[in-house]
């Protein structure tokens, strides 16, 4: 009589197999945060208004003293930069209880740190939408290279811009033609031991200017890479990022939002460079 084997097998006995989650909750990868930091910024604002005037001193040039004649008074009439408070940021979530309770995680630790993270990327990527105010572009295209940057730093030494406090915030594809360079990296340049193999996977300092790579910056049909001081922009921080709950009955759960009240300009166009390179 013919008979045929049968097996437990995981399908079969699906229904008594566990499954298991990890402990750890992976997170994504978040865009490098450094504009914020770069720049000025700004806390005149306890009083409330919609605008931040900051004065700003005119220019004075030397008189040659002729004998005998009286001198000259100068009075130029002084100006203002306007930074208008316009940017209200905000995250919201209702995290309800019955999440809360059944959850094997802290849910809202975990959906706090979201909220936090998207505040400050927004206020960041405001920042490096900034660039169609500087003072000069130069074009980089497809490749950036070293005379770019000599370009960029030429601009601003015309300008009179202190040799310190400089940064580059650049894109990803900029700061791998960076790292192309051979003058940054290589040891036989930089007489830095293991620069050019793996101690620092990124272009540090370039001619006194601290570079970040940040993919915040602006990007249309280039990649606007800015290079500036740090007076060139600034921050207005009206409202710092601040929390707001509510325990509602309604849904039977938390609500919270984190928002923030600013405003960002810039205050000197010339100390302000925008490296352009073709996407």
């Amino acid at each position: 009589m013919a008979y045929s084997e049968v097996s437990i097998t995981p399908t079969t006995a699906a229904k008594m197999i566990a499954e298991q989650w990890t402990r750890d909750i992976e997170k994504p990868f978040y865009n490098a945060l450094f504009f914020q930091d770069a720049v000025t910024k700004r806390t005149e604002l306890s009083s409330g208004g919609t605008k931040l005037n900051i004065p700003f001193l005119s220019s004075y040039n030397a008189r040659d003293k002729v004998a005998g004649t009286p001198v000259v008074y100068d009075a130029n009439v002084e100006t203002e930069i306007e930074l208008t408070i316009n940017k209200h940021k905000y995250l919201a979530f209702i995290l309800e209880d019955i999440t809360k309770i059944q959850a094997n995680y802290n849910l809202q630790e975990l959906y706090r740190g979201a909220q936090k993270e998207a505040i400050a990327r927004a206020i960041d990527t405001d920042i490096g939408a900034l660039h169609a105010s500087a003072g000069t572009n130069v074009a980089g295209g497809a490749t950036v290279d070293d005379a770019d940057i000599l370009a960029v730093v030429a601009a601003l030494d015309l300008a009179n811009v202190p040799q310190t406090d400089r940064a580059g915030i650049v894109g990803a594809k900029t700061m791998g033609d960076l790292r192309a360079v051979n003058k940054y990296a290589a040891y036989d340049q930089t007489g830095k031991t293991g620069t050019a193999v793996s101690d620092n996977p990124n272009v540090p300092m370039v001619y006194g200017m601290d570079l970040y790579m940040s993919n915040n910056v602006a990007a249309d049909t280039v990649t606007h890479n800015l290079f500036f001081h740090k007076s060139a922009i600034s921050l207005a921080l009206q409202l710092k990022p601040t929390y707001k709950m509510e325990d509602s009955v309604d849904v039977i759960g938390l609500k919270t939002v984190l928002h923030t009240i600013y405003g960002v300009a810039v205050e000197r166009s010339a100390a302000l460079v925008d490296l352009e390179r073709t996407v």
